[in-house]
């Protein structure tokens, strides 16, 4: 298995539905700097086909992919420009494109510390719903005998590239929804980053929709923690993000598009930051089943600046 890793250079996150404000979708052309593999697919659910526009993928050089553990700081100024290495897989993974389709969001998937390589840590395959009401209640409409991830080898492979997939490093751009406001975010409801052409082409093969499907997202940055900062993500299907090494907000599993919103003022003794400090932020998407793909981030984080993954 390859070791290639990457570092990506970012911008602010956090989500809409904390700020009541709506973003649109950049708009921009493709660049694509290293071969390997990337998809996504939406759980099954409500979520748009096809209707939205893509990510914009700019064309400055990014980050050197390197083989070594551990993350540091890129130089050069901060930005709203993220890297981002997406890898493509196909309907031959257990995980992509399985029969079961998804129900909701489930947690306690993966550890709550990020790895030593700077990756997610398979923990379970099954998980468990969000919890409901009392601490023991738990949501009841989901198939708690139906595992949504098939190993923890198979997991493995969504962030590492190898010969089961295909990577590509890109950049989605964040922009300000109004000028000065300090809001940025993307939207889309078509969130397909790959074409029909790049790593394992149309995936799964003769989807209706004509797009690819089944592929992951990888991003890492750093960024200046001051009070009142959010970040919020809505979308299908996995989502997780650490901060500081630590499990900031958990999506996990295939389901419809979903929010959920880091509150850093709230989260700060958790997440184990304090106001005026640099932070590593970590974020994990998966998108595995054809449906839907949609994707959104809004954060009132004005900066970001790369973290390289070595």
């Amino acid at each position: 298995m390859l070791k290639t890793e990457l570092g990506l250079l970012c911008s602010a996150l956090s989500l809409c539905l904390v700020f009541g404000c709506s973003t649109g979708p950049a708009a921009g052309s493709s660049n694509q700097r290293s071969a390997g593999g990337s998809g996504n697919a939406p759980g099954n659910g409500s979520g748009n086909n096809g209707s939205g526009n893509g990510p914009n993928v700019g064309t400055a050089g990014g980050p050197a992919i390197n083989t070594d553990s551990g993350v540091e700081t890129d130089a050069g100024d901060c930005g709203s420009t993220l890297d981002v290495i997406y890898r493509d897989f196909n309907e031959s993974h257990p995980d992509f494109e399985a029969p079961f389709a998804g129900d909701v969001v489930r947690r306690g998937l993966i550890e709550t510390t990020l790895g030593t390589d700077q990756k997610p840590v398979f923990k379970d395959r099954v998980g468990h719903p969000p919890l409901m009401g009392s601490p023991t209640a738990i949501n009841t409409d989901w198939n708690p005998t139906m595992p949504v991830i098939a190993s923890a080898d198979s997991f493995k492979q969504w962030y590492n590239t190898s010969d089961v997939n295909r990577a590509f490093v890109k950049q989605l751009v964040l922009t300000e929804s109004t000028p000065g406001t300090g809001i940025f975010g993307y939207e889309s409801s078509s969130f397909f980053p790959l074409t029909p052409t790049e790593g394992f082409g149309l995936t799964p093969k003769g989807n209706d929709q004509g797009m690819n499907f089944l592929f992951t997202t990888e991003i890492h940055v750093q960024f200046k923690y001051s009070a009142g900062q959010k970040f919020t993500f809505r979308g299908d299907d996995d989502l997780w993000i650490f901060v500081n090494r630590q499990l900031a907000l958990d999506l996990g599993s295939m389901h419809n598009a979903e929010e959920g919103t880091i509150d850093f003022d709230a989260q700060a003794a958790s997440l184990n930051i304090v106001i005026g400090g640099s932070y590593n932020m970590d974020v994990f998407h998966a998108e595995r089943h054809t449906r839907a793909s949609n994707f959104k981030i809004t954060t009132n984080i004005a900066c970001f600046t790369p973290g390289v993954v070595k």
